[in-house]
Order: structure tokens, then C-alpha cells, then sequence
């Protein structure tokens, strides 16, 4: 009796239509488990067939034995291997820069423009050292010629010219900035 209603309950299962494309997908995909499990089959075996020779056991023994494999480095491979993807993408974006550099470089166009804009960017540097430069050897000339003494009534009048006064809020804001750095370094 129990079993005509167990086959009762297997046989509407079986009309389930959710039950029949599992089994039809099962069905459509078992030579390539038949398949896997041969393979599976085969390295297993032939897994079993090295560990069953004690000399090449004594062999796999003697190389781990002189290598760094614990479990720290198993615990690091694996994780190495979560990141192969990511690792994957930036190496292939250093490879994009890098043949994209190279084909720069091959091309005397491409050179000469960067050159150029490279010359764009010094040429106005280049302009203000010279400039600074021509500055203060004017004023280092000017300062050697100077052998009159300087008053105390020079410099209150200097004190009152723009630049003077311009230089003096810069003298007194290095002042002011000079404790506040000194603190940040303590910290």
C-alpha cells in the first residue's frame, strides 16, 4: 500500500513542469559530467598510483621538506589568487601605457610635440630665474657700491614706502606661521 502511494507521489512529481526541465537540463548535461568524473577518475588514480611508490613519495617528501610551503604560504597563494583578476586588469592597463609609450616613441611626430610643450612649460620658468637672477645681482651691485651709513631716519622713511611695507607683512606672517609648524612637527 505504501508503495503505490510513494509511486502515486513520484508519478506527480514527475508531470511538475518545474521537476521535468530540471531533469531534462540534468539530462542535457550529463556526458559532460560522464565526462569530468572520467578525468576526475583518472587523477585520482594516477594520484594514487605516485603516493603508492614509496620512492617517489620519499622524493616529494625531501623537496618540501627544503622548500618554504607552510601554511602561511598556502594562506597567501590563495589569497594572491582572489586577487589575479584585479592583478590581471592593472597589468593589462600597464601594458596598454606601456605599447602606447613605446609607439610614441617610435614616432618622431609625437616626440618633437611633446618636446615642444615640454619647452612651453620651461620657457616661462626659465624666464623668472633669469629675471630673479638679474634682480639680485642688481641689488647685490648696488648694495656693494653703498658706503654711506644708513639712519635711523632712512629707515623710517623706508618703513612708509609700499614695498617696504609689502616685504615687512611678509617678514611678519613667516613669524606668525613659524610657531604653528614648529608645533605640527611635535604631533
Amino acid at each position: 500500500m505504501e508503495t503505490a502511494l510513494e509511486n502515486k507521489g513520484l508519478i506527480e512529481k514527475l508531470n511538475d513542469p518545474n521537476t521535468m526541465d530540471s531533469l531534462e537540463r540534468l539530462l542535457d548535461q550529463l556526458p559532460g559530467i560522464a565526462q569530468r568524473m572520467d578525468k576526475l577518475d583518472q587523477l585520482l588514480t594516477s594520484a594514487e598510483s605516485v603516493m603508492a611508490d614509496p620512492r617517489t613519495v620519499e622524493k616529494i617528501k625531501l623537496k618540501l621538506d627544503h622548500t618554504n610551503i607552510d601554511w602561511n604560504t598556502l594562506e597567501s597563494g590563495i589569497h594572491l589568487l582572489e586577487k589575479l583578476p584585479s592583478l590581471l586588469q592593472v597589468i593589462e592597463r600597464l601594458e596598454q601605457a606601456a605599447v602606447f609609450a613605446e609607439d610614441v616613441m617610435k614616432d618622431e611626430k609625437s616626440i618633437q610635440y611633446l618636446l615642444q610643450n615640454v619647452e612651453d612649460y620651461t620657457i616661462p620658468l626659465k624666464e623668472r630665474f633669469s629675471q630673479g637672477k638679474r634682480i639680485w645681482e642688481e641689488v647685490r651691485s648696488e648694495a656693494e657700491k653703498n658706503t654711506r651709513q644708513i639712519s635711523l631716519l632712512t629707515i623710517m622713511k623706508w618703513i612708509k614706502e609700499p614695498q617696504v611695507q609689502r616685504l615687512l607683512a611678509y617678514v611678519q606672517a613667516f613669524i606668525n606661521v613659524m610657531p604653528n609648524l614648529e608645533n605640527r612637527k611635535g604631533d
